[in-house]
């Protein structure tokens, strides 16, 4: 194998974990720094072990000079911890390949953090730090090979000098890549907090936006009421007790969305879906809506929060009794599935259905089709299911009913005795 065969092996085996972490936190826009960083961990690792176990060498059975390349990107990255790691894994494996005194490398690798201390401090480059540490590296190797053997001829020189090459070439390549997924992950931390700021913004004008109608009409009202007046009273009132109402209601939602605090614990979500449907039960009789529910008797835990469940199985339930109150034949069906390790809830109505435009809008939130609605219900749901494990899927047409499918984790329990 010649020697550039060698330099092409010897990069794919440094920079592939590298570029495996790249692509991870180029897409993975959820990722925060604490992950990357573990990830990154773990990516100097496995570079060090593909070196190792595969990468080829000129003239030793394993390699010298490029094993380094982990470590001097651990201390480059101020990962100085991953670094100390790194070096008791190198210093057993320069003793047990090569023969090296255990003392002399405590003592080399010891030199290298006192200089990354010393790199911190001061105002030096990351390359010119990289270029002190190969050359001092090869420098020390090649002295401590001299006083053990007494001799190095010039076509040991020669590849030594190649080998130091490739080590400050292969050095310098993955530095650069990891500069750059710096770059990214700092990119998508900007856009997440612009993204954040957006997400308040909009929040805060729609809150405000939504607030304004409402008082405007009782202030309407209010400016053409007369006190005296006895028809206006009968009329006027209940109109303003109505949008007041409608304001407090939307502030409670409001508070709910940014106040969600989950207390789970072993709770049995047939009993939730019992008590919820029971509360419904006098207004599907005054809608004559037909209720068909088939809801087990036997007992299914989950780890959850009662309260919170209940708070979204009723929202949902709630737009499935206004859906269905427009159609000729309005009904309601609520059923449960157990699938391997969760509880599927579905409830169907046949009523108006969601056009598909409204339906990748219907977790936003202050999303309404209601002349009433305040628009966060849905997403209140949304966010109560997640917070516990399990994903809500919307499926509708218009005109057809909808359907709607809770997922939730059941819990993993021992054999009660």
């Amino acid at each position: 194998m010649n020697y550039f065969e060698i330099i092409i092996i010897n990069i794919i085996y440094i920079t592939f974990p590298v570029i495996v972490w790249l692509i991870v936190t180029a897409y993975n826009q959820n990722i925060g720094k604490e992950e990357n960083e573990l990830f990154f961990d773990f990516t100097l690792f496995s570079m060090l072990y593909l070196i190792i176990r595969f990468a080829p060498t000129t003239f030793c059975d394993k390699p010298l000079l490029i094993i380094n390349v982990p470590f001097f990107l651990a201390y480059l990255k101020k990962r100085y911890v991953t670094g100390i790691y790194i070096s008791v894994i190198l210093i057993v494996y320069y003793m047990v390949n090569f023969n090296l005194n255990m003392y002399f490398l405590i003592i080399e690798y010891g030199l290298y953090y006192l200089f990354y201390l010393i790199w911190t401090k001061t105002k030096l480059t990351k390359d010119s730090f990289m270029c002190i540490l190969v050359f001092l590296k090869s420098l020390l190797l090649v002295w401590f090979l001299f006083t053990k053997y007494n001799f190095l001829d010039t076509y040991i020189l020669k590849q030594y000098l190649f080998l130091t090459i490739v080590l400050g070439f292969c050095s310098y390549l993955v530095l650069l890549l990891c500069n750059k997924g710096e770059d990214i992950l700092k990119f998508h931390l900007s856009l997440k907090e612009l993204e954040k700021e957006k997400q308040i913004r909009t929040s805060l004008f729609r809150i405000t936006h939504e607030i304004k109608n409402p008082i405007a009409v009782c202030k309407g009202y209010l400016d053409m009421f007369d006190v005296k007046n006895v028809e206006h009273s009968k009329k006027y009132i209940p109109i303003l007790r109505e949008e007041i109402e409608r304001t407090l209601i939307l502030l409670q939602d409001f508070l709910s969305m940014t106040k969600i605090k989950i207390n789970k614990e072993i709770v049995d979500i047939n009993m939730i879906l019992e008590d919820v449907i029971d509360n419904f039960i006098p207004i599907l009789k005054e809608k004559k809506i037909i209720g068909d529910f088939d809801i087990s008797e036997e007992s299914i835990y989950i780890y959850g929060d009662y309260n919170r469940l209940s708070q979204a199985f009723i929202n949902i339930i709630k737009n499935s009794v206004e859906a269905a109150d427009y159609g000729k034949e309005p009904f309601i069906k609520i059923y449960t599935k157990i699938n391997k390790d969760n509880i599927k809830i579905y409830i169907i109505d046949n009523g108006l259905g969601i056009s598909k435009e409204n339906l990748k809008k219907i977790s936003e939130p202050f999303f309404t089709t209601k002349h009433h609605g305040t628009g966060l219900g849905v997403s209140l749901s949304y966010e109560i299911i997640e917070v516990h494990d399990g994903k809500i899927v919307y499926e509708s047409e218009e005109g057809m009913g909808t359907k709607v499918e809770i997922t939730i984790p059941l819990a993993k329990l021992k054999r009660l005795s």
